[in-house]
C-alpha cells in the first residue's frame, strides 16, 4: 500500500518561491551574459529545478509485505518493517535525524536496527501505524507530548 508524504504549507511556499526564483534568475542571463553563461545556469538552475520538483511530487512510503520503502524524488531507502523498534509522533521545524524524505514539520520518527532513524510524514498516520502494526506489533508508538 502506498502513503503520499503530507505536505505542509510552509513547504509548499517555499518550494514555490525557489522554483520562482530559479526561473526569474535563469532568464535575464540569456541576454545580457552572452550564450555560454546562459547555458551553464539554465543547465545548473534546470537540474535543480528538477530535482526540487521530482521531489515535491514523488515523495511516499510504501508498506510492501514485512518492507518499508520511503522514497523522495530520487533518494530511497528499504526498512525491514520487523526490526522497527519505536515510532514517535514529531511536530516542529528541527528534527534531530539525519534522513527526512518528507514534506512536512509533523510526522514520524521511526526507529529501526539500533541506531539508525529515519523522519517521514504519511499524509494517513493511522492507517500507516495500522499497517505497521500488522505486520509487527511489538512497535512501540509515542505520542505527542500534551503541552
Amino acid at each position: 500500500m502506498i502513503f503520499k508524504s503530507a505536505i505542509s504549507t510552509l513547504n509548499k511556499y517555499l518550494i514555490g518561491m525557489v522554483c520562482l526564483v530559479l526561473i526569474g534568475t535563469t532568464i535575464p542571463v540569456f541576454g545580457s551574459e552572452g550564450l555560454v553563461a546562459g547555458a551553464v545556469l539554465l543547465s545548473i538552475n534546470g537540474l535543480t529545478l528538477t530535482l526540487l520538483i521530482w521531489i515535491y511530487f514523488k515523495t511516499y512510503y510504501s508498506v510492501d509485505n514485512h518492507l518499508l520503502l520511503c522514497k523522495s524524488g530520487p533518494f530511497f531507502s528499504k526498512i525491514d518493517i520487523k526490526t522497527i523498534k519505536k515510532i514517535e509522533h514529531h511536530k516542529g521545524i528541527y528534527v534531530p535525524v539525519i534522513w527526512k524524505p518528507a514534506l512536512s514539520h509533523i510526522g514520524l520518527i521511526i526507529t529501526y536496527n539500533n541506531y539508525d532513524d529515519i523522519y517521514i510524514s504519511p499524509e494517513n498516520e493511522t492507517l500507516f501505524l495500522e499497517k505497521l502494526l500488522i505486520i509487527n506489533p511489538n512497535i512501540q508508538i509515542i505520542p505527542l507530548p500534551k503541552s
